[in-house]
């Protein structure tokens, strides 16, 4: 999950699922991790019955499970009460941390629908669910044509295109990258337009591109890192199987070819599956 937990509590057997990003943890410890860095994607649906029930049958932590029962029973109780006990039931987190959690929920309270939203596409695009993510930026955009706030739009767009990129989606994603930097100037923007149209035309046709954003000083890193990323895609599993299925197609051993092409599109199909899942 980004990072190594120790564990000290007793690992589940089976593993709690969110619902919205499929994500699974095995512990106390990676429940806490999960809710202090995703407040936005966790609703208070989902601290309910079913999360209770795995705390206390699979984590073992029956006191832990019935504070919050009783917290969900109160009128008064918000989504803040129920991250809180769970990260506060034992000192996986410090006191300023926990502060600075409730603040980060209370800022949050603070945001605008749109503000809002985008925390959660933002959310589902650092899950690499791509595609969930751009329904979301583009539902943004479609509700609200009236925004009026750049800093906003250019980051909209600029994540937009990260997700319609990921998907292979190049020129909407080229398009969405060069609105983003339309609104905020931002560097890195024109940088990721640039590197997604050097694949898809001459080097002569990005030279004078980068000489009418003046930042010619691009050209020679984004074909740079268009070499490494040649390179990794050649030594990975998928394209070798691509490789081996090619030879056998080349030597007209067509049963090892499809056998070896079905491997292939049951993977991309599973890496599709976990995006929309």
């Amino acid at each position: 999950m980004g990072r190594v937990i120790l564990c000290e509590t007793i690992p589940a057997k089976t593993s709690y699922i969110f619902p919205n990003t499929k994500i699974e943890v095995f512990s106390y410890e990676e429940l806490c991790f999960y809710v202090y860095n995703n407040i936005a994607l966790i609703s208070e649906e989902h601290i309910g019955v079913t999360i209770f029930h795995w705390i206390e049958t699979e984590l073992k932590l029956p006191e832990l499970a019935q504070k919050l029962r009783e917290i969900k029973q109160k009128d008064t109780t918000d989504l803040t009460d129920l991250l809180t006990t769970i990260l506060t039931f034992k000192e996986y987190y410090t006191i300023p941390e926990i502060k600075g959690f409730i603040l980060q929920i209370e800022r949050m309270k603070g945001l605008t629908p749109p503000q809002y939203r985008k925390l959660q596409a933002d959310g589902f695009l650092r899950y690499r669910k791509y595609l969930k993510a751009a329904a979301i930026y583009d539902e943004i955009l479609e509700q609200y044509p009236d925004l009026q706030n750049d800093k906003l739009l250019g980051a909209i767009y600029h994540n937009r295109a990260v997700a319609l990129a990921n998907n292979f989606e190049l020129k909407d994603a080229a398009e969405s990258y060069l609105k983003a930097y339309g609104y905020t100037k931002n560097n890195s923007s024109i940088y990721e337009y640039l590197l997604i149209m050097a694949t898809m035309k001459e080097r002569s046709d990005i030279e004078v591109l980068a000489k009418h954003y003046d930042v010619e000083e691009m050209v020679e890193p984004i074909y740079g890192a268009i070499q490494d990323a040649e390179a990794d895609v050649t030594g990975s599993p998928i394209y070798h199987s691509m490789e081996k299925a090619m030879f056998h197609y080349e030597k007209n051993n067509l049963t090892d070819f499809n056998k070896r092409m079905d491997i292939v599109i049951e993977r991309l199909k599973t890496d599709f599956r976990a995006q929309t899942g």
